[in-house]
C-alpha cells in the first residue's frame, strides 16, 4: 500500500467535510441577516402607518377647529356633536366634516364636548397679548378626532385637543 496515497485521500474527504460546515455557517448567516433585515422593514413601515394615521387625526381635529362647528355657546355642559360614523357615544348634533379634507383609506371620526364650567374667566394673557380679561368670559370645549384605518392595517390614532372660545359678558 502506499501511505502517501492514503493521506491524501484522507485529506480530501476533511478539505470537503469543512468546505460544506463553512457553508453551512454561512447559509446561517444570510438566513439570519435576511430576517432581521424583514423585521427593520416591517417596523418601518409601522412606524410610517402611525405617524399617517397621527396626521389624519390632526388634520380632523385642525378641520374642526377651522370651521368652528359644534362650538355653540348656548349648550350645556356635556353638548355634544359629533359625526355620523362616531355611533358609539351619544351625539346632541351631528357635525359634518368639511369637504375640503380629503378623504383617507380609514375611517374619520370627530367628537366636540362641551365642558364644564358653564361660563369661566378669561386666563391671563402676556403683557403683548393682553386684553380686558376682567369682562369676558370663556367657553370650554374638548375637541377630538379620531382616525381608525386598522381594516386595513394602516393604525390607529386620536387626537383631542381643548378649546377656550371667548363669550361677550
Amino acid at each position: 500500500m502506499n501511505p502517501a496515497g492514503n493521506m491524501i485521500r484522507g485529506a480530501r474527504g476533511t478539505v470537503l467535510l469543512v468546505c460544506l460546515l463553512v457553508l453551512l455557517l454561512l447559509a446561517l448567516l444570510g438566513t439570519t441577516v435576511a430576517r432581521s433585515s424583514l423585521l427593520h422593514l416591517q417596523m418601518a413601515g409601522n412606524d410610517e402607518n402611525r405617524l399617517s394615521a397621527l396626521q389624519q387625526a390632526m388634520a380632523v381635529v385642525d378641520a374642526v377647529l377651522e370651521t368652528g362647528a359644534g362650538m355653540e355657546l348656548s349648550a350645556q355642559v356635556g353638548y355634544r356633536a359629533c359625526t355620523a360614523q362616531a355611533a358609539s357615544q351619544p351625539c346632541d348634533a351631528g357635525l359634518a366634516l368639511p369637504a375640503t379634507l380629503p378623504q383617507p383609506a380609514g375611517r374619520l371620526d370627530a367628537l366636540v364636548e362641551r365642558l364644564a364650567p358653564l361660563a369661566m374667566r378669561m386666563p391671563r394673557l402676556g403683557e403683548e397679548t393682553a386684553s380686558s380679561t376682567v369682562f369676558y368670559r370663556v367657553a370650554s370645549f374638548e375637541v377630538r378626532g379620531v382616525y381608525d384605518g386598522t381594516a386595513d392595517d394602516l393604525g390607529r390614532a386620536a387626537v383631542t385637543q381643548g378649546v377656550l372660545v371667548r363669550m361677550e359678558h
